[in-house]
Formats: C-alpha cells, sequence, structure tokens
C-alpha cells in the first residue's frame, strides 16, 4: 500500500469511528462553509478567467485546509499532554508576555522558542539524570545527548543575543563635519555650551506636605498646593497613599538653580515626561540647570512625577489615571503664579530678580506637549473642558522647547492645539525608543507667526539620540525591564554627547529668543555654524520664521496646479509622480500636507524632469539680500541611501535664467533609518519616515551665477532633477525670505 493510500486509509478510519452526530455536524459546517467560500472566490475572481478562477480558489482552498490541519494537530497534541505541563507550559506563556509587554508579537516568539528549548532540554537532562539511558542503546544516547547540546547551544545564543545591546551602525557619508566644511562657516560664535561668568546658586521649594524631603528643607521656600481635580481623573486611594494627597491638593514642587547676581534674569520653566512615578526624574536635567543658570537664566525643573505611571498604584495598569495630560501643562502656569508673586514681594530671594517678560518652558515626553497645552491655556480665558474654570495667566511666554514630545494626547476640546506667535525648537533622536515617530514635528507645522512678528521655529533630528539619555535619570532605558533587551542600544551615541547637543542647541536657542542673540539664529538655519560644538553625527534640521513670505505649503486645497500665493501656477514635466498629500509618518498620516515629487532620468526621454512654479504678474519681487527657501525630505524608503542633489532656477521676466546647484548651500539627506529593534526582528516596526531640511539659497548665488539675471523681475521658480538620476522627494513650505530686521 502507498504512502498516500495508507493517509487515506488512516483519514476514512478516523471518520468512520465519529459517531453519526458527528458526522452530521462535520457535513454541515463544512458544506456551509464550502459554499459560502465558493460564493466569495467568485466574486473576488469574478473578472479572472475560469481556468485562473479554478486555480485561485484551489490554492486558497488548500492553504485554508492546511492552516486548519495544523491547528487540529496541535489541539490534537495538546490533548495528550499531561494537563500539569499544559498548566505550566500557559503560566509560563503568561510570565513571559508580562516581561516583554511592549512587543507582544515578539513575547510570544520568544515563548515559544523557550517553550521548545527549555521543555526539550529539560526533559533530556532529568531523564538523563534519573538513569533512563543507563540501559539504552547507544544510538539513543547518541541521539539525546546530540539534542541536548543542540538545545544548550540554542538557548545560549538565545541568552547572548537578549543579553547584547546589539548592532553597531554609522551614517557613514552624511556626519555633521563631513557634509559642513569649515571654510564656510567661519564665524565669531562663541560655544552656546560654554560655561558662563555667573556663579550658580540652588534652592528648592515646594509645599509643606511630607512628601519628598528635598523640597521641604530648612532654607527651601514654601509654596501652597493646587486643586487640580477638575484636570485629572481616577485618581486612586493606592495613589493617594503613596504620595500623602489627592488630586485636589497637588503640591508646587521645583529645584532652582539661578545666577548670583542683581538681575533681572529670563526664566526658564522645565518639566519632565511620564516615567515610574516613584523613580523620581526631576533631577535629571541638572547638566541643562547648572549650564543656563551660569550663562544668566533661572532655571527651574518642577516635580509632576505624582502624574506619572506607578504599576503599584495602577495595579499594573489596570487602573491608571486618566486625562491628566491637560493637568501637565496647568500645573507650569501655577508655577509661573507662584514666581509672579516672588517677583514682586520684597523679602524673598527673588524679589525683582525675575524678567516676567522673557519666558521660556521646556518639556520632555508627555513633557513636551504639556507646554503646548500651558502656552495655548495661557491665552484662553477658560478650560476648554469646562468653561466654569476660568484661566486669567496672560504670561509673556516667548519660548518653548520639546525634547522628544508627544503629540495629540491631549486635545482641547477635541481639536489638535494649534499656537500662534511662540519661538519653537523641537529636538527628537532618530533612535527614539519611547516616542519612535517624530510627534512633535506635527506641532511644528501647527505653529504661525504673524506677518509683523519676529519669532522662529527650529527642529532638529539626531542620529543616534534615543528619549532617555537628555534625562540623567532616564539613561538608555527607553522601555520597561527587560523590553529594553529588544532594542539595538548600541546604536546610541554616548550619553554626554546626547546631553551636548541639547546643551548646546537650547542655549543657543535661548540666547536666540530671550536675551535678542540673533547671531543664533543662523545655528538654526544652518547647523554647520554649530559643526564645531556638536557631536559628528547626523542631523536633519529644519527652520522657518515671521521674515518668509510662503510661495506654497500645500494646505490651500488639493488642486496640483495652484499655490498658496493667488495667481501662481505649479507645472510638472517628465515626472514620474507628482501628487499633493498628507505627510505619511511611521504610524500614520499627520495633517500637514506636501507634495510627493518623484523622478527617473531613464525613462523622461531625453527631457530634463522639472518642477515649475510661475509667479503672478509683479506680486514677488526678490532682493540680493533675500533668500529663496524651501522645505524637502527625501521619500526613497528602499534601495541604498544616497544624497540628492538637483538644480534650483530663477528666470526673470526677460528670459534670463540663473541656476544653482542645491548642493552649493547642503545635499537633500536620505532618510534616516533608525533600526530600533534588534536583529531579526528590525522590520517588527518601521524604521524611516521623512523628515524635512531646510534649505536657504542666497538670491546673490543666482546673481553670481548669471548676473543678468534680475531678481527684481523674478517671474518663476524651477527645481530641475537633472544631478541625481532617480529619486522621490516631499516638498513644502516654499517661500522668499528677507533679512531679519535690526
Amino acid at each position: 500500500m502507498t504512502r498516500f493510500k495508507r493517509r487515506l486509509y488512516g483519514i476514512k478510519r478516523r471518520m468512520a469511528a465519529l459517531t453519526p452526530g458527528w458526522k452530521g455536524a462535520c457535513a454541515g459546517i463544512g458544506l456551509t462553509a464550502l459554499v459560502l467560500f465558493l460564493f466569495q472566490a467568485y466574486y473576488i475572481l469574478e473578472f479572472r478567467s475560469i481556468g485562473e478562477k479554478l486555480l485561485g480558489t484551489a490554492l486558497l482552498l488548500a492553504a485554508f485546509l492546511l492552516v486548519s490541519g495544523l491547528l487540529a494537530a496541535m489541539f490534537h497534541l495538546i490533548k495528550k499532554l499531561p494537563t500539569r505541563y499544559v498548566w505550566i507550559a500557559l503560566a509560563s506563556m503568561l510570565m513571559i508576555l508580562f516581561c516583554f509587554i511592549a512587543a507582544m508579537l515578539i513575547g510570544i516568539l520568544i515563548w515559544l522558542a523557550v517553550l521548545v528549548v527549555c521543555s526539550g532540554l529539560g526533559a533530556l537532562v532529568y531523564r538523563w539524570s534519573a538513569g533512563k539511558y543507563r540501559e539504552a542503546r547507544f544510538r539513543s544516547r547518541a541521539v539525546a545527548l546530540v539534542l541536548a547540546l543542540f538545545m544548550l547551544l540554542m538557548g545560549l545564543t538565545g541568552g547572548y543575543w537578549l543579553l547584547s545591546n546589539g548592532s553597531t551602525e554609522q551614517p557613514v557619508g552624511y556626519l555633521l563635519q563631513e557634509l559642513k566644511t569649515a571654510e564656510r562657516y567661519a564665524s565669531d560664535l562663541a560655544n552656546p555650551a560654554s560655561k558662563g561668568t555667573y556663579k550658580i546658586g540652588k534652592i528648592t521649594y515646594g509645599s509643606a506636605d511630607g512628601y519628598r524631603k528635598e523640597f521641604n528643607q530648612e532654607n527651601s521656600l514654601v509654596t501652597e498646593p493646587v486643586n487640580g481635580s477638575a484636570f485629572v481623573d481616577n485618581w486612586s486611594s493606592l495613589r493617594k497613599s503613596t504620595f500623602g494627597f489627592g488630586s485636589d491638593r497637588m503640591p508646587l514642587n521645583g529645584h532652582v538653580s539661578y545666577p548670583e547676581g542683581d538681575g533681572p534674569f529670563p526664566l526658564v520653566i522645565s518639566v519632565h515626561g511620564n516615567h515610574d512615578a516613584t523613580d523620581y526624574s526631576d533631577t535629571g536635567y541638572e547638566y541643562l540647570g547648572e549650564l543656563l543658570a551660569s550663562r544668566g537664566y533661572i532655571f527651574i525643573s518642577i516635580d509632576e512625577n505624582f502624574l506619572n505611571s506607578s504599576p503599584y498604584d495602577d495595579l499594573m495598569l489596570l487602573n491608571t489615571l486618566e486625562a491628566e495630560n491637560p493637568a501637565r501643562g496647568w500645573l507650569m502656569l501655577e508655577h509661573l503664579k507662584v514666581w509672579e508673586q516672588w517677583n514682586t514681594s520684597p523679602g524673598n530671594p527673588f524679589y525683582e530678580k525675575v524678567d516676567m517678560n522673557q519666558l521660556a518652558l521646556l518639556g520632555h515626553s508627555r513633557g513636551g506637549e504639556a507646554i503646548t497645552s500651558a502656552a495655548a491655556f495661557n491665552r484662553m480665558s477658560a478650560y476648554p473642558e469646562d468653561g466654569n474654570i476660568k484661566f486669567d495667566y496672560g504670561f509673556n511666554i516667548r519660548s518653548i522647547i520639546s525634547i522628544a514630545g508627544t503629540d495629540g494626547q491631549y486635545k482641547p476640546a477635541g481639536q489638535p492645539t494649534y499656537l500662534k506667535n511662540l519661538n519653537f525648537l523641537a529636538l527628537q533622536g532618530a533612535h527614539d525608543m519611547d516616542v519612535s515617530s517624530f510627534s512633535a514635528a506635527s506641532q511644528y507645522n501647527r505653529l504661525s507667526f504673524a506677518k509683523d512678528s519676529d519669532f522662529f521655529k527650529s527642529s532638529v533630528y539626531i542620529y543616534g539620540a534615543n528619549h532617555g539619555q537628555f534625562n540623567t535619570t532616564w539613561g538608555d532605558k527607553d522601555s520597561i525591564g527587560l523590553n529594553n533587551k529588544l532594542y539595538n542600544i548600541a546604536q546610541l551615541m554616548p550619553p554626554n554627547e546626547q546631553q551636548q547637543v541639547a546643551q548646546v542647541l537650547i542655549s543657543a536657542f535661548l540666547d536666540a529668543t530671550l536675551k535678542g542673540a540673533d547671531e543664533y539664529r543662523a545655528v538654526f538655519a544652518d547647523l554647520g555654524y554649530a559643526r564645531e560644538w556638536l557631536p559628528n553625527t547626523m542631523y536633519v534640521s529644519n527652520y522657518m520664521d515671521s521674515q518668509t513670505t510662503l510661495l506654497s505649503n500645500y494646505q490651500e486645497d488639493v488642486d496640483p496646479g495652484s499655490s498658496s500665493l493667488p495667481g501662481g501656477e505649479w507645472t510638472g514635466e517628465h515626472l514620474e509622480q507628482w501628487s499633493e498629500q498628507q505627510v505619511e509618518m511611521k504610524y500614520g498620516p499627520e495633517l500637514y500636507r506636501a507634495v510627493q515629487l518623484g523622478w527617473d532620468q531613464a525613462t523622461a526621454g531625453g527631457g530634463v524632469p522639472a518642477y515649475t512654479l510661475r509667479l503672478p504678474d509683479n506680486q514677488v519681487g526678490a532682493g540680493s539680500d533675500s533668500l529663496i527657501v524651501f522645505d524637502m525630505a527625501d521619500q526613497n524608503e528602499s534601495g541604498e541611501p544616497a544624497l540628492i542633489d538637483m538644480n534650483v532656477a530663477l528666470e526673470d521676466t526677460q528670459g534670463h535664467v540663473a541656476t544653482v546647484a542645491l548642493s552649493k548651500v547642503s545635499y537633500l539627506l536620505p532618510m534616516v533609518t533608525g533600526n530600533l529593534l534588534k536583529f531579526p526582528f528590525t522590520s517588527f516596526t518601521p524604521t524611516k519616515e521623512p523628515v524635512f531640511q531646510s534649505f536657504a539659497i542666497p538670491v546673490s548665488e543666482f546673481v553670481a551665477a548669471n548676473p543678468e539675471f534680475d531678481p527684481s523681475e523674478w517671474r518663476s521658480l524651477s527645481f530641475r532633477f537633472e544631478l541625481t538620476p532617480a529619486g522621490t522627494v516631499l516638498l513644502r513650505e516654499v517661500g522668499i525670505r528677507e533679512p531679519v530686521k535690526e
């Protein structure tokens, strides 16, 4: 009897063993499902040939039968296993999934590997120690030994993988100091991260409720608790027992680093994000506080740890705080009220020491969203979720800084937070294993300026930076417990270098926006000016200011031919792709839009792929000191990463064309790849997303390229994709920028 006949006979024998009732049940469910399946398959394959319909239906049916057969075999095997083993195996699954709760699919795979290796190795070792192989044949003993050694090797390999920090990978060829040569950036700017001349003083303040003794020292300043019950829900009795207060008596606690001098000094309030509530992280920004205090800023790191997750108090996340995000921002304003009072109170050590017209808020992670809530509440008359709660803040908050900030966890009255007339800086690590998509880029694009104002915004995306190393308490641990061992920690820059990035950029930003040191704006318009101060890694930076007139930001409509400037018209030639769309980040589309442009010179038929804006007559002029500006991002998700170059051309009304290569100011950097998870799970999470890079080409460069070109008669702008053979880019915020007015 052939093998096939034996199998067929076995199936018939098993079917024959069924009782008539079970046979009828099999026939009933099987025939019904088959009819429905054939009906659906016909419509899915309706427009295919008869042969293709039959083949497709047969293959799909075979796949369903194979998968269901494997599942049936697994359940059949489980029935034959001892109940105690099944019980312990299932319990081990729950325990291992608990260890890797942030990556459930990987946790299941780890459990299956542990189940096979440890079950097999345990069974073989136990049988060997019990003497089961003493009388066995040599072949059986040899097979058992080989299996045991193989499983031991697999277990050791898995353990080494779990304990290792992953693999290193550097973006060779795209490092800051390689792309930004020193000759172009000669300047007399001083390093903003160098220690200042002020002697540093330190003090704490807090609500005298016994919570955290460091805020209730003999020389600590005293504050009154505030009632935040309207801003947070589900404050459990366990949480109240841990912290000693409820949501109706939230303390105002802070660490202060200040310059010893007459003042008045600008004030910077910083707030941490979500972390284990009893692993206090407000001290993690002392490196920033000491630098800024030495340079003439009062720096406060406030305590909001009581709003953070607490596995014990939250019953392992089964009873968490709800809607606490607005409370984080509201508390910052309550701290500002205290400082306003101290500044006007004779006898207070900070009497007339604070410049309340020069205020900045800094936030990390959820704190990076708290600062936007605070900035929004600051200008509102009442709480959006309850108009009975009146606001009367109106502080002169000029600048906000988001470090790896979240976005959209709180939406006032269900709407995204839109801000206007603020300076904004967003820092984001390419290897952030918590806020792993550049969420603050969305807030960056929701911040606008009035035409007659003097504000700017900037974002910097940093290769090798993670979420936690901006805070010395958090470090390189972006997740919980063993979850951290799934991540590629080896790619991270050293913590002191990541903190150096923060010191350089935050200090320069504050000097530019609170102290009037406009020369530091150049750092954010082009990071080449900071090449000597920043660690040599890959950076993608974006910049926009209120001196820019936008010609096209792709928000006005869905017509690919229209521009933001009435009467302007976009045209395309020899393009493979040309479409306007919402920008797609790692986990979905954002609210801001861009145009996607793709080209391939091999299929252009000898023509030059180009994208051209025709300006309306007599509406836009440019001076020799103006700049043509735009934001661009690489969108090439496949293939080898490479620098992109193109020509940018201006034409005047007399037909004189001036062309400047993009690389004259900078190449377009490739999409940054952040392999967060260790191999072989790298592709389990998205590794790339488009991050916009700002370009500013002086009009004087075009005049130098063609002296006959008259910028005052400028009529068209063209992106000519003739220097890189093929590629895909996103383009947005095309405009003309005038010099900053003195």
